[in-house]
């Protein structure tokens, strides 16, 4: 295999350096043999590349502590490495093949520093002085210089952020979290106190980390995390075995802590389209407070997926999670199931009462959906929950306090009904604390390719099948429809394909008939019709205008596939909203 080859395969950005007279770059096995390398080992070894290939590299330098780090395939940059009694700087990032570290590139620089020079973090002086406390080798572990750049980071680390090693080395740690809360690094290197066993939000789920300043002669030189625990209900299931065999020994049951009643996290939020990123990151900000939350959007949106993944990035989530639909209990019946009863409420009360859904949301979440449904006059009971924070149970004199989050979710303008008398203007004003709004699929067409490549995957495993994908009109069919029902439909369209299915791709036969008709009665005739008109060009007319006539039928076409909607035609047809404009002004399409 070609050098070049073998730099590339750690997927890192070493183009640069290749042909570089300035560094000395060497392709090692996973054994640390040297596979191949360039002519900067003449000026550091006085040898040629031959004379090292097949050798081991600690044969020729000594790697000292790196060694180590070198042979688990951790990714560092600005290391020192000490050849002749000389100081250079090196950087290494892993090569990993088929999912297994097979060694990796190293890449020392040519220019020596002074021996005094203490700028960079040493990864020496972090071996010592935390080797009582620190395994580097196995544990997920991050390591930040002064200025808070990543300059060590392991896979075990990048592994819990769903990232790679190297793409996360040489970042500065406030940028480098997906879907997390910020690092408390740059906070421990400023007061300098150690942080053991703290929960920490890393991509949407919470882990167990302890946090380690780095002092040198008096000066902080960077600090250290690991995480101990990649799941904090790790910690809860260790408590809950102690507490079951403490109270084994009493000869009493144990018992179950409850670990939260959510079904998804933030993870399970699929997208990538711009506006769903930014939602994510708002809803892990929101997360943390206890304000109330009102979440808007078009039906089949997926509102309770959002308050799932709010209750499960919040302080509540060990508490539980209730839901509500307030469209779907009869109006008489909708009192006794949020506040409950007490014995010989009303007729047919069940013996010894009922404990309402607020009450078993305490400490908790509740969630409420379709709220515009709910009378006033239960609007005037829940406002009284807001703003005491108490319930009165159907029957009973005594009040209860209650300590809940509300996320209520509409469908509807709640604006609208509150000018028609149809809401109460101060509930809503409770409720709309923090409001997100929660865009139509029709918005986000970008996502269509993640939502179905998902679900695929997801009815793969409920049906037992191996479905590849679509094929090529069925997804213009897919792409090219609206979805009123939004990711609730797209879902069940997926779903119904998968019950007729043969083979490994689903086709235009496969889809829903109402998809078919939107799409036409025969749009494979239609686009070879479309392209024989564009062949029959050929030395009539040069290359240019046919293909400005191919460009701005498609450009046409997308415009009258979403009713006009210029950020939506350039969305379907892959490209920037100034790259379709400067297209429409060329073709002078208006």
């Amino acid at each position: 295999m070609q050098f070049a080859e073998l730099v590339r395969k750690t997927e890192f950005d070493f183009t640069s350096l290749l042909d570089s007279h300035e560094t000395w770059i060497v392709v090692l096995d996973a054994e640390q043999r040297v596979v191949d390398c360039n002519g900067g080992c003449r000026r550091i070894l006085g040898l040629e590349p031959a004379e090292l290939i097949g050798k081991r590299i600690d044969a020729e330098v000594r790697l000292g502590h790196l060694a180590g780090l070198l042979a688990r395939g951790h990714c560092f940059r600005s290391q020192p490495l000490l050849i002749a009694d000389r100081k250079l700087i090196c950087q290494h990032v892993p090569r990993i093949e088929n999912g297994r570290h097979c060694g990796g590139v190293l890449a020392v620089s040519l220019d020596f520093l002074p021996f005094d020079d203490i700028s960079q973090v040493d990864l020496d002086d972090v071996v010592r002085s935390l080797s009582a406390v620190m395994d580097l080798a196995y544990e997920g572990t991050i390591l930040v210089d002064p200025e808070g750049t990543i300059v060590l980071v392991n896979q075990a680390f990048a592994d819990a952020l769903g990232a790679r090693a190297q793409d996360m080395v040489g970042k500065h740690i406030l940028k480098a979290y997906p879907n997390s809360k910020l690092s408390r690094l740059p906070v421990v290197m400023q007061t300098g106190l150690a942080e053991i066993g703290w929960p920490h939000v890393l991509n949407g789920r919470e882990v167990v980390v302890c946090r380690y300043p780095l002092i040198k002669n008096g000066v902080p030189i960077g600090a250290l995390g690991k995480i101990i625990f990649q799941d904090v209900q790790e910690v809860i299931r260790m408590a809950d075995k102690f507490q079951a065999m403490t109270r084994s020994i009493q000869q009493s049951a144990p018992q179950v802590t409850k670990l939260g009643d959510f079904s998804y996290d933030i993870n399970s939020i699929v997208g990538h389209s711009k506006v769903m990123k930014s939602l994510r990151e708002t809803i892990l900000r929101v997360a943390e407070r206890s304000s109330n939350i009102l979440l808007m959007g078009e039906s089949g949106t997926g509102k309770e997926l959002f308050a799932h993944a709010i209750h499960a990035a919040s302080k509540r989530r060990h508490g539980p999670f209730i839901k509500m639909n307030c469209a779907a209990i009869p109006e008489h019946l909708l009192e006794s199931e949020l506040f409950g009863y007490v014995d010989g409420a009303f007729t047919g009360a069940k013996r010894g009462g009922q404990i309402g859904k607020f009450e078993l949301a305490h400490n908790g979440t509740i969630f409420l959906d379709e709220i515009s449904d709910m009378t006033l006059q239960m609007q005037a009971k829940l406002l009284r929950i807001l703003q005491e924070k108490e319930l009165t149970p159907l029957g009973s004199n005594a009040s209860k306090r209650v300590d809940v989050r509300i996320i209520a979710a509409t469908n509807v303008k709640l604006e609208e009904q509150v000018a028609k008398g149809k809401f109460r203007e101060d509930l809503y004003y409770r409720l709309n604390v923090m409001a997100l709004s929660i865009p139509p699929l029709r918005e986000r067409t970008e996502d269509i390719y993640f939502l179905v490549s998902h679900f695929v995957e997801s009815y793969n495993t409920e049906f037992g099948l191996e479905v590849e994908g679509l094929e090529p009109e069925a997804w213009t069919i897919l792409k090219g429809y609206d979805y009123p029902g939004n990711i609730r439909e797209l879902r069940n369209v997926i779903e119904s394909a998968f019950n007729v299915v043969v083979g490994p791709r689903i086709r235009r036969e496969d889809l829903p008939p109402h998809l078919r008709q939107v799409a036409g009665s025969s749009p494979a005739a239609a686009t070879t019709a479309g392209v024989d008109s564009f062949l029959d060009e050929l030395g009539r007319k040069p290359l240019s205008e046919i293909m400005d006539s191919l460009e701005r039928r498609l450009l046409e076409r997308a415009l009258q596939n979403v009713s006009g909607n210029k950020l939506q035609a350039a969305s379907l047809l892959g490209i920037s909203r100034p790259g379709f404009y400067k297209k429409l002004a060329k073709l002078r399409i208006s």
